[in-house]
């Protein structure tokens, strides 16, 4: 299989119209006084998606065809607690700063995380991504662009699946729920 730009510039419009609904429904499940409680959640949501995610393809579909050529070979089953880890950290970090958000921290929490492929990609171009023979007639741009709304994709499941789990924890020990959103 080749990627092409023309491929990634289609999978963006049509990430970009799953992503909305997926923002919308965040935003509206998870008001600030939830948000404020996800901290953990969050990390520990972002270390398994992002570890099951390059354990699946870094480390294995795509290993021979793409990411032999970015990282060494001693690597390759390290990289899914790699990226794991890293971006469990960056979810902390977007956490702080989302949750002063006055309105709508979770949707901004998932748009950094979009952001966050940016220079991810960026380090994978620099390194010859963009050369190996499945993504050579795909144009940087279009990769980035596409990166992007993948990433806010992975970062609203990584949003609900903690608000999921905190409210399935609470509902288990009992503990209060924070406010909702008013109607």
């Amino acid at each position: 299989m080749r990627v092409t730009s023309e491929l990634l510039w289609r999978a963006a419009v049509i990430a970009a119209l799953v992503d909305i609904p997926l923002l919308v429904l965040a935003g509206r499940v998870v008001p600030p006084p939830r948000f404020r409680t996800l901290q953990w959640p969050l990390a520990t949501a972002a270390f398994i998606l992002y570890a099951l995610l390059w354990g699946v393809f870094g480390s294995s579909l795509y290993w021979e065809e793409v990411y032999r050529a970015l990282f060494p070979g001693w690597a390759r089953w390290l990289l899914p607690a790699w990226f794991g880890s890293l971006y469990a950290a960056f979810a902390l970090v977007a956490w702080r700063v989302a949750r002063r958000a006055r309105r709508w921290p979770a949707v901004w929490f998932i748009v950094m995380g979009g952001l966050v492929s940016v220079p991810g990609h960026a380090i994978g171009m620099a390194r010859g991504l963009m050369e190996v023979p499945m993504l050579s007639r795909a144009s940087a741009a279009a990769a980035l662009v596409f990166g992007v709304f993948e990433f806010v994709f992975y970062w609203s499941l990584i949003t609900l699946a903690a608000a999921a789990a905190a409210w399935s924890s609470r509902l288990h020990t009992g503990s209060p729920e924070p406010p909702g959103p008013s109607r």
